[in-house]
Order: structure tokens, then sequence, then C-alpha cells
């Protein structure tokens, strides 16, 4: 809602909700008609905007120069009122109007990539104008953007519910394997790991995934009299036994194009610092983490049982969340993911990486149109809105400032 302590001309209502393709978003307008004769405003419009915006910097020499694209997605005006259509009830000096749209049912969702030189961005806007004609008279405007992400096919949202309720499905290994050695010298010890997910083609954004890690250590040769540590009592390359230990990233590779200009961004995200995508109870069920740390295991390596080496394992049972666009290719930018797990061996070089490539899907249904006029005393769907999907937390403020829109100060 926007609220000012002083009285405005023109005030938007629009909740600030995830909005889905294909669904009918609605608010109201509010026209203070007093304060609209005294800055000389002789219409009010509402524009619905959407655009895919990306550029490239080139340079050569001393001379840059920015190369820019934008492709549009939504381009809609409804007028609202003009002067003299219509007055306020007596003892009023304000006219609520309400609108309603129907966004497209094919929009790609709302992104956001930046690097040196490159950078692309789509993105939704509602603005409100307030016309003024005359010279030296700048509209009046009141902008809103907000953030929109597909509908989400009847099998995705089964694939959604059956993660919800507890993956009952197969699962897929994604397997590693390396030699560890602190110094230059003498024999390695070695790890493996093993990352169990839920054998999907698409992961639902913004619901828990299930995983495992199992994390195997062993040591070099040793005497069987030896214990499993070093001369100073630390353990010879232990698995991480506490999950923070563990890295978990989520790669983003975008591609930004500019008529035949190409260029590629790479992000990171650290999915351990995710938090609050939902209710309490959800938040705290899918960050639990049960870890199983092994007893160290003496393995022998001849019949006489004199040599072998010490084993250890560790496995971590959790969940994984990625609110985050979902995978698309649009005509001037595309993005892909890749899932990677950073295990943490001491000795330079020693750490072990499982990375995998990931497509990330949408999750939520388009909700029902809305039932009746906006803002009347009967409640309505654009009254009490739905939660909606939670919000996608790759989008920056740069992208809510509407620094990489497409605004049109024309018109």
């Amino acid at each position: 809602m926007a609220s000012n302590s002083a009285p405005q001309a023109v005030t938007l209502h629009f909740q600030n909700l995830v909005r889905v393709a294909g669904e009918t978003i609605a608010g109201t307008v509010d026209l203070n008609v007093a304060l609209a004769q005294e800055e000389r405003i002789e219409e009010l419009r509402i524009k619905f905007r959407g655009a895919i915006t990306t550029r490239i910097t080139t340079q050569n020499g001393q001379t840059r120069v920015t190369h820019r694209q934008t492709i549009p997605l939504v381009h809609s005006n409804q007028s609202l009122w003009t002067q003299g259509s219509a007055f306020p009830e007596a003892g009023s000096h304000v006219i609520s109007f309400a609108f309603q749209f129907q966004l497209p049912a094919n929009l790609p969702p709302s992104f956001h990539c930046e690097a040196h030189s490159r950078g692309g961005a789509i993105s939704y806007s509602i603005e409100v104008v307030g016309d003024r004609p005359g010279i030296f008279r700048a509209n009046r405007r009141t902008r809103r953007v907000f953030s929109v992400v597909p509908a989400a096919f009847q099998n995705q949202l089964l694939v959604k519910e059956s993660l919800m309720q507890g993956w009952l499905g197969s699962w897929k290994d994604v397997k590693r394997n390396d030699q560890l050695r602190q110094g230059i010298w003498g024999e390695y010890s070695r790890s493996y790991a093993t990352l169990s997910l839920p054998d999907l083609a698409s992961f639902p954004i913004a619901t828990p995934i299930p995983f495992c890690l199992h994390i195997v250590t062993e040591t070099k040769t040793h005497d069987r009299t030896d214990r499993p540590e070093d001369k100073h009592g630390k353990p010879l390359f232990p698995a991480p036994t506490l999950s923070g230990q563990v890295k978990q990233e989520l790669k983003r590779f975008s591609q930004v194009r500019v008529h035949n200009r190409i260029r590629h961004v790479e992000d990171r995200f650290d999915l351990q610092g995710i938090r609050g995508l939902g209710d309490v109870d959800r938040a705290a069920r899918k960050r639990a983490v049960e870890a199983v740390v092994d007893e160290p295991e003496w393995v022998p390596k001849d019949s006489n049982k004199s040599s072998g080496f010490w084993r250890r394992s560790v496995r971590f049972n959790s969940t994984l969340d990625f609110p985050f666009a979902p995978t698309s290719s649009a005509e001037s930018l595309e993005w892909n993911y890749a899932l990677q797990f950073t295990i943490p061996f001491p000795g330079l070089g020693n750490d072990l990486k499982l990375e995998l490539p990931i497509h990330l899907g949408p999750s939520a249904q388009c909700p029902p149109p809305p039932v009746g006029a906006p803002g009347t005393s009967s409640l309505t769907y654009a009254d009490v809105l739905p939660a909606g999907p939670p919000p996608m937390s790759d989008l920056p403020p740069s992208y809510w400032a509407g620094e990489n829109h497409d605004w049109d100060e024309k018109n």
C-alpha cells in the first residue's frame, strides 16, 4: 500500500506480492480531485509494462559505447479518469478507481544479472500517470515494480506435492573421489563423496528438496598399532562432522545478447544462507540437518593385519531450497544453473567438489481471477489476496528500484 504523511493527488494501492503469469492483477487508484485541480491534472491513466532489457558496453581505445536492446513483453494502457468525467461523493475529495489486468500466460520470470560492461533484466511494472498538459509541466507519476514467475503445469504441481509430503520416488547419485596429501611427498590418502537427490528432470523452485551427502575418507597406510590421529592427536583427513563446514552453492550462468553481440555473466548463491521462504514451521523443517558420524574403522591391507588404513564416514540428510528464477531462455536473455558442494580438507588443493547441472522449474499455480469489484464494501479477492509464491532471492535492490526498467517518460 502506498502511504505518505502529506496528502497526495494520486495514490496507488497494489499489494506487493509475487505474481504468476496468466494471473489477473487488481488494485485501486485514489484520486484527490481537489489536489488534482491544484496540480492541473486533466487525465489519469494506468500503464502495465514488462520488458527484457539488455546492455553490453564495448571499448575501442578511449571510446566506450553502450549497446542496448529492449524487447517488450507487456504494453497496455487504461484511462481511469478525465477532468469532469466523475466527481467524489459529498463531503469527500477522493474518488477510487478499480483496475484489473490479466498478465499474459507465457511471460518469462522476473530476472536480473549484472557484471562489468554487461547486464540484463526482465522486469514488470504498474505506473499511474496524471497528465498535466502544458509547457514545463511534468506529469505526475506513481510507479510500482513487481515480480512474476511462470505458472506450473499440473505434473510440476504433483512433483512439488510429492516432495512436500516426503519423497518416495527414485534417487540419483553423483559421485566423486580424489587423492589427499598435505605435503609433496609420501603416500596419498583418499576421499569419496556421494550426493543423492530425487531423480527429477526439473526441481521446483522454493520447495524443500531432500538430499543425502555421504563422505568417506581413507588414510594412507599405517601400522595396526597406530591410532587414526597424527602425532599431535589431530584426526588424519577427517570427514567434516558439521554441515556448516560443507559449502553449498548454486551457480548461475547467464547469456546476455544485444542484437549480434553476446556476453556471459556468472553468479554464485550461498544456499546455506537462505532463510524464511515460508512460515516459521516450514523454515525450521527445511533447514533441519541429520548428521550420522561413524566411528573410525580399521581396514587391514594384508593377511596378517599388521598394516592397513583407517576409514571414516559421515552422512548428512537435509533439504535444499532454490528461491530463484526458473531456468529460462528468452530472445535476448537466458540462464541455467549448476549445484556445487565443496567439502573442505586440510592442505592446499585438497577440497573435494561435486558439481552437477540442474534445471529449476516453476512451482506455483495461477490463482483464480478476482471476484467482484475491488475496494467495495464486500470482501473480494483483490482485498485479501492469497500469500502468493515466495519471493525470489536473486532480485537485487536495483531491480525493485526500476534501474533496469524501460520507463516510457514521454507518455
